[in-house]
C-alpha cells in the first residue's frame, strides 16, 4: 500500500523513500553495466538515428582525390547494396608488415578538426573472425588512439557506430579523453587478425562518416544520411597556397579571427562578385564528378545579409544541365541550417523534365544571391554535405 501525505514530516519521508529507491536502481544499473575499459568496446550501436551536428570526415570511395590516400584497392563486385552504390574499399596488403593479417583505411587529408563527442560509422564485410582494431591518428597529440573491437558481424555486409571520445585509448598508454574539440585527424586504419594465425580473413569497407555530436544540441529532424556524397568544411588547408589544392572552386576562405560572422565554427567560404552579371556566388567543385543517390539532399549553414534570396543548383553531368531550388524570405544577418531535397524539389535549368535519379553523376555546386536593392549583399556557406538520404 503506497505512503500516505498527511503533514510535512510524511513528505520528507516519502522524499526520502523515493531517494533511496532510485539510489538503489542506480546501483543495481551500475553492477548490470562493468565499467568500460578505454581501448576496447563491443558493438552497441549499429546505425544512429539523428543527422549529426556535424559531419568533419567521410567517404564514400565513389570518387578519389589526389591527396586523399586509400590504402586498399577499390572493389566493384561485393557491395552493400543500394542505389547508386558502385564502389567499396579492399585491402592490397596480406599481412600488414608483422602486426595484422589485413589492414586497410583512408587518410583524410588536410586533416580535418574534430568536434565534441566525436564517433566514426561505418559499412564493413568481414569475413574469418568478429574482432578488429579501429584506429585513427591525431596530428594535435601525436599520437594514435585505437578501440578493439568485439561483436562484429562475420560473413555479411553489416553497419557500426563507435564512439571514440568515450571509449577510445592512446597507443602510448597515456590517460585522457582523446579526440577534444579542435583536434585534428589523420590516418584511420583497421586491423584484422594476426600474421601467420592460420585464418582466411576478408575485409572491406564502405561509406565511413567520421562525425561530432553535440550534448548541448537538440538530435536534427533529418534521420541519419544513407551516403556522404561531398562534403566541405573548410576548416583545414585554407591557406593561399593551399586553398585551390584542397577547395577548388570560386570563393574565399575566412576564418572566425578574419572576417567571418560571429558564430562561425573555423573557416568558412564567402562568396565573391561574379564575372558576369550582378551578385556574388559561391562554385565549389566536386572533383573527381560522384553519383547521387536514390533521394539526394543538401545540407549547409550559411549567413547572409544584404538580400533575403538565394539560388542553389547543382550541375548534372549525366543531364548536362543544372537542376536549381529557390530559396525566399531567408532571414538576414545569423547563421542558418537548410536541408534542401534536390530529387524532389529541384527543377532542370532548361526546363527538362528527367528525374535526377540514382547514378547521375555531379560535378560543381553553386549559391547566387543578388542584393536587394543598393545594399552590399555578402553570403558566408559552411558545412556543405551533399547526401544521400536514409530510406523510410
Amino acid at each position: 500500500m503506497p505512503p500516505r501525505i498527511v503533514w510535512l514530516g510524511g513528505i520528507l519521508a516519502v522524499a526520502v523513500w523515493f531517494s533511496g529507491l532510485k539510489a538503489a536502481q542506480d546501483d543495481a544499473k551500475k553492477a548490470a553495466d562493468p565499467p568500460r575499459t578505454r581501448g576496447q568496446a563491443k558493438v552497441e550501436e549499429i546505425r544512429p538515428a539523428a543527422f549529426p551536428q556535424r559531419i568533419w570526415a567521410a567517404c564514400d570511395f565513389e570518387g578519389q582525390t589526389p591527396d586523399y590516400a586509400w590504402f586498399g584497392p577499390p572493389e566493384k563486385k561485393n557491395l552493400p547494396a543500394y542505389p547508386g552504390n558502385m564502389t567499396a574499399l579492399g585491402v592490397s596488403e596480406k599481412p600488414y608488415k608483422n602486426f595484422s593479417a589485413l589492414m586497410t583505411g583512408v587518410n583524410p587529408v588536410p586533416g580535418p578538426m574534430m568536434g565534441k563527442v566525436n564517433k566514426l560509422y561505418c559499412r564493413y564485410y568481414l569475413k574469418g573472425g568478429t574482432e578488429a582494431t579501429f584506429q585513427h591518428y591525431s596530428l594535435s597529440s601525436n599520437d594514435n588512439n585505437h578501440i578493439r573491437v568485439t561483436g562484429l558481424t562475420d560473413g555479411k555486409w553489416s553497419e557500426a557506430t563507435l564512439n571514440f571520445s568515450r571509449d577510445g585509448q592512446r597507443n602510448d598508454g597515456k590517460p585522457g579523453v582523446p579526440f577534444k574539440e579542435g583536434e585534428r585527424m589523420d590516418d584511420f586504419k583497421i586491423f584484422v587478425g594476426k600474421p601467420k594465425d592460420g585464418k582466411e580473413y576478408e575485409l572491406l569497407l564502405d561509406d565511413l562518416i567520421f562525425f561530432a555530436e553535440d550534448p548541448d544540441l537538440p538530435a536534427e529532424k533529418e534521420p541519419f544520411p544513407n551516403r556522404v556524397i561531398f562534403l566541405a568544411a573548410f576548416d583545414t588547408g585554407i591557406d593561399a597556397k593551399s586553398k585551390d589544392k584542397y577547395w577548388p572552386g570560386e570563393f574565399e576562405i575566412v576564418t572566425k579571427t578574419k572576417g567571418a560572422p560571429e558564430g562561425a565554427y573555423w573557416g568558412v567560404a564567402k562568396a565573391v562578385p561574379k564575372k558576369e552579371g550582378k551578385g556574388k556566388w559561391i562554385r565549389l567543385q566536386i572533383k573527381p564528378d560522384r553519383p547521387v543517390g536514390e533521394q539526394t539532399k543538401l545540407r549547409f549553414r550559411y549567413h547572409l545579409s544584404g538580400a533575403s534570396a538565394m539560388t542553389v543548383q547543382v550541375f548534372d553531368v549525366t543531364d548536362k544541365d543544372n537542376r536549381h531550388i529557390r530559396l525566399q524570405d531567408l532571414k538576414p544577418n545569423v547563421w542558418n541550417w537548410q536541408y534542401l531535397d534536390f530529387t524532389k524539389d529541384a527543377r532542370r535549368n532548361d526546363g527538362g523534365k528527367t528525374p535526377f535519379a540514382a547514378g547521375h553523376r555531379v560535378d560543381d555546386l553553386f549559391f547566387f544571391v543578388e542584393s536587394d536593392g543598393n545594399q552590399e549583399v555578402n553570403l558566408f556557406i559552411d558545412e556543405v554535405t551533399l547526401f544521400d538520404a536514409a530510406r523510410k
